[in-house]
């Protein structure tokens, strides 16, 4: 076999090693995003105007000023996702989280049973408005494991990297509007 044709067998052979260990630990802050979709908008009668169809999943927070922030996030919005939430992740990127979308106001404790990295939870009510935050929760240990509870009921919940809302100012009763992908 010529050394070209090794070369290339070589380095097809660690580029898809690459991609396993990517897609099985989700290492890397990596996406690929698929821009042939069309961009679709259509609000939710439910809620008012605070849920927007879009081609991806991502929460604006509006923050005093009138600056805004985005962060990309997963949808948890069943039982089974809302359960597993971000449990047995080692990272997160900077502006990534998951989002918890239930059907009604609710008053549910959360945990950090599984977790490897600090969050910070953000309570928001159906109108779009954060109305408690959790800061900096620190996982469970194997012989304790705190419930986190909101002041306030509440019918999303965002959850991000622990510290986010102090490095970037988001406060109780900032707004936000979430943009979920197109189906």
């Amino acid at each position: 076999m010529n050394n070209q044709l090794k070369l290339l067998l070589y380095i097809a052979f660690i580029v898809a090693v690459f991609f396993y260990i990517q897609d099985s630990y989700d290492l890397f802050d990596i996406s690929f995003i698929d821009n042939s979709k069309k961009e679709q908008k259509e609000e939710s009668g439910d809620a008012g105007n605070i849920i927007e169809k879009d081609t991806r999943n991502y929460v604006e927070i509006y923050l005093k000023g009138g600056e805004s922030i985005k962060v990309d996030v997963e949808v948890a919005n069943t039982d089974a996702l809302r359960a597993l939430g971000l449990s047995n992740r080692k990272y997160l990127g900077d502006y990534n989280g998951m989002l918890f979308l239930f059907d009604e106001k609710v008053f549910h404790p959360f945990w950090m049973k599984d977790m490897y990295i600090n969050l910070d939870i953000m309570f928001i009510d159906e109108q779009g408005f954060i109305v408690d935050i959790s800061k900096n929760n620190e996982p469970c240990t194997d012989t304790y494991c705190p419930q986190i509870v909101s002041t306030a009921m509440y019918k999303y919940v965002l959850e991000v990297n622990g510290g986010f809302s102090d490095t970037n100012g988001v406060e109780v009763g900032n707004s936000l509007s979430i943009h979920l992908a197109s189906e």
